[in-house]
């Protein structure tokens, strides 16, 4: 690196749906479908919408060139999810979509950066430690506008790249807002748009044999309810053109013209998906030592609100908690892995100043 800047910390949350990356201070904050997709050449410059962030493609070093994020989504042919089924799917692919989305993030050529990166909970660790490396070092990130020609080239320096589970975003961000001083036995519900991840921290040590993932997700109550209406209605509702109506916390929605109240429908789902994460929660808790006591049941990701009342009734009952106060939804649970990583980065940050 021919110049210097100050380190700067970057907390990335690598969703099974959608990836954040989050700045210092929360200030700077970018969000990307997670998907890579083969270029799909067509008309350019014919769309009102030229940002940057949704006309996304990366040349490797190879000379290969790639559709990212919403890019991928909408135009290309062959797409492929950075995660699923609670594991990433291809490290290729996710270094990627982070190199793609850094370019977006980057203000300054010749940056240095400490990043902290959440992957889904049942990832191998040697993958972890593949991605680690991967995206570790001084790099050249070659970016080009597919609505405009426009072409970009980036230098940058990641010094440190931490790879974790991505639940324990929350989990440090929770405890960092509290004020907690102290490792707190506790776990994180990670209800997402295509999984739900679950993490255990016990004595401050992430138990792998007490972590875990299950396909009941955001997508599942989605799939549920568009069921539930085609058979009602008989008229064609995908999945996906729900689950923004989900998440916002609508009870009608649209169906060629017509209203229909989904309230009775959702709850029943939401009812039902919930207790199926609480009995896979239940199975894993059931591998920890008999000491273990679990303070705090952290509920994050975009099914955190949705499914928040349920699950603090059902944890009570089936005795995770003692009471639904232990039962915590972060400020922001969407973002909240992100914000929490970058405070690990910036910790690291911190620690390597006063040294």
């Amino acid at each position: 690196m021919s110049k210097k800047s100050d380190t700067k910390a970057i907390g990335i949350d690598l969703g099974t749906s959608i990836t954040k990356l989050v700045g210092p201070g929360g200030k700077k904050i970018v969000k990307i479908p997670s998907l890579v997709g083969d270029p799909n050449p067509g008309w350019k410059g014919l769309g009102t919408d030229k940002s940057w962030l949704n006309n996304l493609m990366l040349q490797t070093d190879d000379g290969k060139k790639y559709f990212v994020g919403e890019l991928a989504r909408l135009q290309s042919e062959i797409k492929r999810p950075l995660a699923d089924k609670g594991k990433m799917k291809s490290l290729k692919d996710a270094i990627i979509a982070i190199k793609a989305a850094l370019s977006n993030f980057v203000e300054k050529d010749y940056g240095n950066f400490i990043v902290a990166t959440g992957v889904p909970v049942a990832s191998p660790q040697d993958e972890m430690v593949t991605l680690s490396k991967g995206l570790k070092g001084a790099m050249t990130i070659n970016v080009a506008n597919d609505a405009t020609g426009e072409e970009k080239q980036i230098n940058l320096k990641i010094d440190q790249c931490l790879v974790m589970p991505v639940c324990y975003g929350s989990y440090y961000e929770i405890l960092k807002s509290s004020g907690e001083q102290r490792a707190v036995d506790a776990v994180v519900v990670d209800i997402g748009a295509g999984a739900t991840n679950i993490l255990t921290v016990y004595e401050g040590r992430l138990m792998r044999t007490a972590s875990g993932s299950v396909q009941e997700s955001i997508t599942t109550l989605a799939e549920r309810i568009a069921s539930n209406l085609n058979q009602q209605t008989g008229k064609i509702l995908r999945p996906f053109e729900l689950i923004k109506s989900i998440e916002i916390g609508r009870k009608n929605v649209m169906i060629a013209g017509e209203q229909y109240d989904i309230s009775e429908t959702l709850t029943y789902y939401v009812n039902s998906i919930a207790d199926i994460i609480v009995d896979e929660l239940s199975t894993l808790l059931g591998t920890l030592p008999p000491d273990a006591w679990i303070e705090k049941v952290i509920l994050t990701g975009g099914g955190a609100e949705v499914f928040g009342e349920r699950m603090k009734n059902i944890l009570t009952e089936n005795n995770v908690v003692q009471s639904p106060e232990e039962v915590i939804v972060p400020e922001d649970p969407v973002l909240a892995n992100a914000i929490g990583f970058q405070k690990i980065a910036q910790a690291q940050i911190d620690s390597k100043k006063k040294k």
